[in-house]
């Protein structure tokens, strides 16, 4: 099928809300573990920068004392002081960064004491050579305590460096993976929504061009209406003209004849039992003829009397052998559907005679689950298979019959299916009973008066443009 059920229609867009709500869920934790992961290595990297900056203000704080003491540089005290002033805070710093370290919060504490013992020698050997009191030996040894002191930091440092490492690398690689994820849901999610998009817009596409093919074939179907009107009336009046109106011209000649005063009265019986024959054959012409056009059984004892009355006159004119199945019940039917349902099988009967080449055909009536169905199969020629396939999906190419026939259907909400193939065809129409059509409803005048006025249909093959026959108009 080329169209979509409404039903699967909402569910592909119930799943479709499905989905995105499904990769927006997705694409938000996804989002959270990402922007998780890229905190956690800048964190990393805030640890080691506060690594670097402890171990920059040790390395200061020892070469601004070597080069005051050794070198008397009187302007590095001030920097020695101001470097072990800030060696406590870069201590504080580094704990708050690792509080969730144990590991790197051992290290931190094994490596303050080592930090206040530097500082506390440091502070011994400011004082020694701010007091004037020169003391080389002790200054050696201070400075000796203090290669040991920074071997001991360094090492504590290195070993905290070696772990952050170790951290930002297995960091890394789930931030990595992290981003690899959050591009594939966003791929996914992106895939999902073009893929939406395409359905709902090749329907669109596919609707609007078959709707401008409809809009195109009701335009035709109209102007052919019009042009089989026409013939139809003109078949009609040659019908009168030829035939009755013929009754009452001979009619009107024999009646001025009887004015004849001198007349033989052997000759007057004669005319009078000739204008009795032909006003006989007149109301005979009249009452076939109307017949035709709308049988009386139709409206007086509903679709079953007429059926039966329509196919034993069609069965003795076309030679085709006919079997027709009625339901056993004698319930009427509404109106509506009872016209619409004998149009179908006047035409229908009608072009199985003319293009099927069948022999015979049966006609089924079903009435149960709330609907009736009429049932016509042949067992012709079929239809051409793209023939059926163009009247399938745009409702043309068949000629006006089929087009007609789903039309008229189409109004009751009723549905045509045909099948063919070299054993014939089969045409199924479905009728439900139900709101205006129920039963026991008359249904609306305008309903009835579109149903009269829709063409009939064509169950044999027809070919575009065929002409209607006088038992196929409508009423």
């Amino acid at each position: 099928m080329r169209y979509l059920s409404e039903r699967m229609n909402w569910t592909l867009f119930g799943l479709g809300v499905l989905l995105l709500l499904i990769l927006g869920f997705g694409a938000d934790r996804v989002a959270r573990r990402l922007a998780a992961s890229e905190q956690w290595v800048s964190h990393t990297y805030e640890v080691q920068s506060a690594i670097n900056q402890l171990r920059a203000d040790v390395l200061l704080m020892e070469s601004a004392r070597l080069r005051y003491i050794f070198g008397g540089a009187s302007g590095r005290l001030a920097q020695c002081r101001q470097t072990m002033s800030a060696l406590p805070v870069d201590l504080q710093v580094l704990q708050d960064l690792t509080r969730d370290n144990p590991v790197e919060q051992q290290r931190i504490q094994q490596l303050r004491p080592v930090i206040q013992a530097r500082v506390a020698l440091i502070q011994e050997s400011l004082a020694l050579r701010e007091d004037g009191k020169p003391d080389g030996e002790r200054q050696l040894a201070i400075t000796a305590a203090g290669g040991e002191a920074a071997d001991q930091i360094a090492s504590l440092l290195n070993a905290m460096d070696g772990e952050e490492d170790s951290l930002l690398r297995s960091r890394e690689v789930i931030s990595q993976g992290t981003y690899t994820e959050a591009r594939v849901v966003l791929i996914v999610a992106f895939t999902a929504a073009m893929a939406l998009l395409l359905v709902t817009f090749r329907q669109v596409v596919v609707q609007l061009r078959d709707r401008l093919r409809a809009e195109q074939a009701v335009r035709a179907l109209s102007g052919r209406l019009l042009q089989l009107q026409d013939a139809e009336r003109r078949k009609v009046a040659r019908d009168l003209h030829d035939s009755i109106g013929q009754y009452f011209a001979g009619l009107a000649m024999t009646l001025d004849m009887l004015k004849q005063p001198d007349l033989p009265q052997a000759r007057r019986e004669k005319l009078f039992a000739d204008c009795a024959d032909m006003v006989q054959q007149g109301a005979a012409e009249t009452r076939t003829l109307s017949h035709l056009l709308h049988p009386p059984l139709l409206d007086e004892a509903g679709f079953a009397s007429a059926a039966k009355w329509y196919v034993d006159g069609y069965r003795e004119r076309s030679k085709i052998d006919v079997t027709l199945e009625l339901p056993s019940t004698s319930e009427r039917l509404p109106k509506e559907v009872e016209l619409a349902l004998f149009r179908v099988l006047q035409e229908g009967l009608t072009n199985i005679h003319r293009h099927s080449g069948s022999g015979s055909a049966n006609v089924r009536m079903a009435d149960s689950s709330g609907q009736v169905t009429l049932v016509m199969q042949d067992f012709g020629k079929g239809i051409p298979e793209a023939m059926l396939d163009q009247f399938r999906k745009t409702s043309t190419g068949s000629g006006i019959g089929l087009a007609g026939m789903k039309e008229r259907i189409a109004e009751l909400g009723g549905t045509l299916e045909i099948e063919s193939g070299r054993q014939g065809t089969t045409l199924r129409v479905s009728v439900p009973l139900s709101g205006s059509t129920a039963r026991g409803n008359p249904g609306s005048g305008q309903a009835a008066d579109q149903a009269v006025q829709t063409p009939v249909a064509n169950t044999g093959g027809s070919e575009p443009g065929h002409h209607l026959s006088l038992a196929a108009l409508p009423a």
